[in-house]
């Protein structure tokens, strides 16, 4: 399996409930899934008594050109519009290049 080298990370919050935020990430999956270079993706949920961010959004790139191209691609730009910025308006997102080990 090929490795992932971008990781975008979204961290956010939401006034919808945990099992809206499970049905919005399905619909992810299956709309952002269909973008050239789109691997995988993940969803997490903060722990602790009253982090700043209640949810993690991960989708992961198959490389660096795949960053313009998701931001751009008009199936993102329509669920970005549509279902993620209404439901999470409070959020941070960054895209991390993954560092491999060098070789010795």
């Amino acid at each position: 399996m090929k490795p992932t080298m971008v990781r975008h990370l979204i961290v956010f919050n939401t006034e919808a409930s945990e099992a809206e935020v499970q049905r919005m990430f399905a619909q992810a999956q299956r709309v952002l899934g269909q973008i050239p270079g789109v691997e995988g993706f993940e969803l997490g949920k903060a722990v602790g008594a009253s982090p700043r961010y209640r949810y993690l959004l991960v989708v992961d790139f198959a490389d660096e050109s795949v960053i313009t191209l998701y931001r751009d691609h008009p199936l993102h730009q329509q669920f970005a519009n549509t279902v993620f910025r209404p439901m999470a308006p409070d959020r941070l997102t960054t895209d991390f290049l993954r560092l491999l080990p060098e070789e010795a």
